[in-house]
């Protein structure tokens, strides 16, 4: 049997809200970030074409929405998006506090 643990609180935060696992978890295959948003807070624009990296954003808690390719997509608690390598997408946080799990992969 083989695992690695690591806990996301133990993990530097980046661009103000994303915690980034996949070194932590010694992923070769899938991506796994935590990001914490503070009220209003945005992502970069961005997309995953060179890499064949689909992503799936899932809302723990709070408010969110997803820019997806210019077409606006509001998530609630419990929501999950997936986006296509392709497709240009940023997150921007709502009024308050948010959390939310990206997990992605080729």
């Amino acid at each position: 049997m083989s695992y690695t643990k690591a806990n996301y609180r133990d993990v530097d935060e980046l661009a103000g809200a994303l915690h980034f696992m996949r070194g932590p978890l010694e992923c070769d295959k899938v991506g796994f970030t935590v990001v914490e948003c503070d009220p209003n807070w945005e992502g970069k624009k961005h997309d995953h074409v060179e890499l064949d990296h689909e992503e799936v954003y899932f809302l723990v808690s709070g408010s969110a929405t997803m820019v997806v390719e210019g077409e606006t997509v509001e998530l609630e608690p419990g929501d999950a998006i997936r986006v296509s390598p392709e497709d240009t997408r940023q997150l921007r946080n709502g009024d308050e506090e948010s959390t939310l799990i990206i997990a992605g992969a080729p």
